[in-house]
């Protein structure tokens, strides 16, 4: 399957061109390095299927390119190989000319479970909160099936992909659809009426209404209900962030876990939604406070040049639980934005059967991933940077139904877009009355 891309321009500003030798330069820099330094490019697809798919994208540049239509090219291609870790960027000078003169779709978007909602809309608030169904006659389904195909992530895990599509919709629509001056809109009402709009093109800037996932003051919290159930919510394993806010990992699950135990608390939940990973040891560090028993985390760890041995690597050796280790029932949140490390730890917890799973499908692969150290390969003809994880993650894990997915949920609960628009916690709510109710 080959990228398709169009880039229709508006009539007072003109993206430059690059030239087709430039831009296949560029393009087999990348197919060569990826080949040459990633170690898991065919974790999910057969070398023969990535290749084709890299020489299918390759026969495409027959003419110049705007750099948005050849970064489109390799987001699809750098997409095939399954790593959520991989991707591509646009230069920033590139990024500062688009927003500020190229047109797109006026609303902010958001994507639940492969449907697509209006979050808000600027020339028209009465949109907020209804389904988006079609734009210029192509379906949602439709659209949302080809934009998808641009965004990386590992295997072939969808919730990841809701989650990334909203801050790349208006880009890649406009790349795969062709720039409009206005949009046809059916859309479905909140009480299900399905209704029809004309919306009016309008740069980024003017169609931003606000971030409805802020960075959080603090990442790290335990807190506790009426029924003494603990809660503790890790929004990151990323110690560079943590000492943004002078947090402490391991500080705080001491501190939490002790108070747990002191408490005689017999149920708790553990919210690593939104959690994009971080510190490899962080996850180990929090299952020890989980199990009774030694436990293996990574199976193996390797480069394209070397297996680490355990002598290298503590982490790939037997990890012991630590003495203040909770025993109770236990509860996972979860979101296609549990990434990376938050996606290891939710897979030892899934494959030691020690909790009970609530919310979205893991974003991150439940077999492992690559990531650690990472390459930044800047194509020099069109300036888009490739970021290229370096280590071949293999977790400790029992075999699963799916080769190419995450830790599917126990409990399936997806918030409605007023949900997301009230801040209604409605997976949190489940998750307590199920523990309520010793489920």
């Amino acid at each position: 399957m080959t990228a398709t891309t169009s880039f229709a321009q508006n009539t007072d500003y003109t993206p430059q061109r690059i030239a087709p030798a430039a831009l296949r330069s560029d393009f087999l820099l990348l197919k060569d390095t990826l080949q040459k330094i990633h170690p898991a490019m065919y974790r999910y697809n057969n070398k023969a299927t990535i290749n084709h798919i890299f020489d299918s994208c390759f026969a495409t540049i027959r003419d110049s390119m705007a750099v948005t239509d050849f970064y489109a090219l390799t987001s699809f291609a750098i997409a095939a190989i399954g790593d959520g870790h991989a991707n591509c960027r646009l230069p920033g000078q590139a990024i500062k000319d688009y927003i500020s003169n190229v047109k797109v779709f006026p609303a902010m978007v958001m994507f639940i479970h492969n449907r697509a909602f209006i979050f808000c809309c600027k020339q028209n608030d009465g949109l907020a909160g209804t389904e988006l169904l079609s734009i210029n006659n192509h379906s949602m389904d439709e659209v949302i099936q080809r934009l998808f195909r641009y965004i990386t992530t590992d295997g072939n895990i969808q919730s990841r992909k809701n989650w990334e599509m909203p801050e790349n919709f208006q880009l890649l629509y406009n790349i795969i659809y062709g720039v409009k001056s206005s949009f046809d809109v059916s859309y479905k009402t909140k009480t299900g009426e399905i209704k029809t709009i004309t919306l009016q093109a309008d740069i980024i800037k003017n169609i931003f209404c606000t971030n409805p996932f802020p960075r959080p003051a603090r990442y790290l919290h335990l807190s506790y209900t009426q029924d003494n159930t603990a809660v503790l919510t890790i929004q990151t394993f990323f110690d560079g962030f943590l000492q943004q806010t002078g947090e402490n990992f391991r500080r705080f699950l001491d501190s939490s876990f002790k108070d747990i135990k002191a408490k005689k608390i017999e149920k708790l939940v553990i919210d690593v939604r939104s959690n994009q990973g971080g510190n490899d040891n962080n996850g180990e560090m929090l299952y020890s406070y989980l199990t009774k028993k030694p436990f293996a985390y990574y199976a193996s760890q390797e480069t394209v040049t070397e297996k680490f041995a355990e002598s290298q690597h503590l982490n790939l050796g037997l990890q012991q639980p630590n003495e203040n280790n909770f025993s109770g029932k236990l509860y996972v949140l979860m979101n296609g934005r549990s990434f990376s490390a938050a996606a290891e730890f939710a897979s030892i917890a899934k494959t030691n059967n020690r909790a009970v799973f609530i919310g979205e499908e893991c974003g991150g692969g439940y077999y492992g991933n690559t990531s650690g150290d990472e390459a930044m390969v800047t194509l020099p003809n069109t300036q888009i940077t490739a970021r290229i994880p370096l280590v071949k993650y293999v977790l400790a894990v029992k075999k699963a139904k799916y080769k190419d997915r995450g830790v599917i949920p126990d409990y399936a609960v997806y918030p409605t877009i007023s949900d997301i628009i009230e801040h209604r916690d409605v997976q949190l709510e489940y998750a307590l009355k199920l523990a309520g109710n010793n489920r």
